[in-house]
């Protein structure tokens, strides 16, 4: 998975990614003026509390929301369950 830059308006958020990547690796990106709409849905969802912990730790470092990163991690599951790369 390529890098991109976090989801966010918090320059401080911004600043520390760009200190830390090269941004000829964020070549091919193109600038969108707005943020798209988005179709989400709420959902409550119980996790260990430990899991939750992890994925903060894990979002924190890769410059996103813990919550974001959910999503991320099940759109990326459910792209290759669609694939018949997992199973359920």
């Amino acid at each position: 998975m390529g890098k991109f830059p976090p989801d966010t308006d918090n320059i401080d958020i911004l600043a520390k990614f760009f200190d830390k990547v090269d941004i000829t690796e964020l070549e091919g990106l193109e600038e969108v003026p707005d943020k798209p709409e988005r179709d989400l849905v709420h959902l409550s969802l119980r996790l260990p509390r430990e899991d939750v912990e992890a994925f903060k730790q894990v979002a924190k470092k890769a410059g996103v929301g813990h919550t974001t990163l959910i999503r991320m991690v099940l759109r990326n599951y459910l792209d290759s369950f669609q694939k018949g790369k997992a199973r359920p």
